[in-house]
């Protein structure tokens, strides 16, 4: 028979559906829309920043929900905070990436104090002005580097890369 992983069974996955692996709030749900600002491809020189911004918009579903702390709790199905956030990564390239402000992990890091999304106790960062996110990323080795804008609402993504040319 036929199968198909429509909206609700990804944010499912990621998390969004709480302890119970689904939610109602689910169903309709958008994905964020990330637009990075400025040039698609850029330049750079090691140890000195260059600054990033993208705007990330959202329909408002699901709803923001933090993760609550993890006292004795056993997890059966994923289980993340959810709300928009967006966080800046490394996706591609030879050396070390850093960012200022450090960014929220975009991978399923549960332990405490993992600053994840999945991690016990999290909480979805408030949204900034304009819904613009920036930031300044310093770059370790010459190379190039694809830099990742991740948008996620907790169930759903967008995202949008901008390559770096670093030299020394």
């Amino acid at each position: 028979p036929p199968y198909a992983v429509d909206e609700v069974v990804m944010s499912a996955n990621f998390g969004a559906g709480g302890q119970t692996g689904f939610n109602p709030s689910l169903v309709g749900n958008l994905a964020p829309e990330v637009t990075v600002e400025g040039e698609p491809s850029m330049r750079a020189v090691v140890d000195e920043p260059i600054s990033l911004s993208a705007v990330a918009t959202d329909d408002g579903k699901p709803g923001r929900r933090s993760m609550s702390p993890a006292v004795g709790q056993t997890q059966f199905v994923p289980n993340s905070a959810t709300g928009l956030r967006l966080s800046w990564f490394q996706y591609r390239g030879p050396g070390k990436v850093m960012f200022d402000p450090p960014q929220t992990k975009v991978w399923e890091d549960r332990r405490d104090g993992g600053n994840s999304p999945w991690s016990a106790g999290w909480s979805t960062p408030p949204i900034p002005t304009e819904n613009r996110w920036a930031v300044q990323a310093t770059f370790s080795d010459p190379g190039t580097y694809v830099l990742r804008a991740l948008g996620h609402d907790g169930g759903l993504i967008d995202y949008e890369d901008v390559t770096v040319v670093v030299t020394r």
